[in-house]
């Protein structure tokens, strides 16, 4: 049993997800897996964030950085995010977006998920079917932690837990079923620009709709935002329950 991480207060931890536009492989190559981790070191030196893990893979990259807030990621993603979409068009001779969105983050906010969500980057390319071991993959934090060499920064890691790679092996085989953030394989969009464009497209004025129209609403909202239906049902301003019972009925 790996030593369990311990209590997360601050809310200094985020597992910050990037993926290409249209589901383009925007890292096809070692060369821009490489440029694009050069990015990520570039971007921590520049504005002060610590990386615990990360994994780049074909279309999407993972990382588990700690700054002093949301707003803090939204500047070191937009550095690097920049930096490496000049790079990327200019090695294709293509102009326009390369990523999807600015980037997708979550707040680790409570003990468990920081080893779960280190065991799901480390993960991602057996899950994918890229490699069978782990440590095979040379684009993940995985291998910077069994040779303490790499762009994470272990001061920082083993605050809370251990970072020997006897400790992160039994960490990975742990945790290796865990399904946290299983949703994650499909990056989901905010709810406030679905909601905005569902309005749009029912030509809603305000929140006051139908049940029948709310249920269609809210099916989408929940499929395309990954969000609960208590929460779709507050967003388009309607009871929860009396939600529920439409759209079970149209089931």
């Amino acid at each position: 049993m790996s030593r369990k991480a311990r209590k997360i207060i601050d809310g200094k931890y985020f597992h910050v997800m990037v993926q290409g536009i249209a589901q383009e492989n925007i890292f096809p190559d070692d060369d821009s897996k490489g440029y694009y981790l050069a990015c990520i070191k570039k971007a921590k030196e520049k504005h002060c964030a610590k990386i615990l893990a990360f994994c780049v893979m074909s279309n999407h990259s993972h990382l588990l950085m700690s700054v002093n807030g949301i707003d803090n990621v939204t500047e070191f993603m937009s550095f690097v995010n920049t930096l490496y979409a000049r790079y990327y068009n200019n090695e294709n001779n293509r102009i326009g977006y390369v990523f999807r969105d600015r980037f997708k983050s979550e707040l680790i906010d409570k003990e468990k998920y920081l080893l779960n969500c280190l065991a799901y980057i480390h993960n991602n390319p057996v899950k994918a079917g890229m490699i069978k071991r782990a440590e095979d993959y040379k684009y993940s934090s995985y291998i910077n932690y069994l040779t303490k060499r790499g762009i994470v920064d272990f001061a920082e890691a083993k605050k809370y837990y251990d970072i020997t790679p006897a400790n992160i092996k039994a960490i990975m085989k742990e945790k290796s079923h865990s399904d946290w953030l299983e949703h994650e394989d499909k990056i989901y969009e905010k709810s406030k620009d679905v909601l905005d464009e569902l309005m749009a497209r029912y030509n809603i004025s305000s929140n006051k709709l139908s049940y029948n129209l709310a249920a269609k609403m809210s099916k989408e909202l929940i499929e395309r935002c990954g969000i609960s239906l208590r929460k779709s049902a507050g967003l388009l301003g309607v009871g929860r329950e009396r939600l529920r019972q439409v759209m079970s009925a149209k089931k």
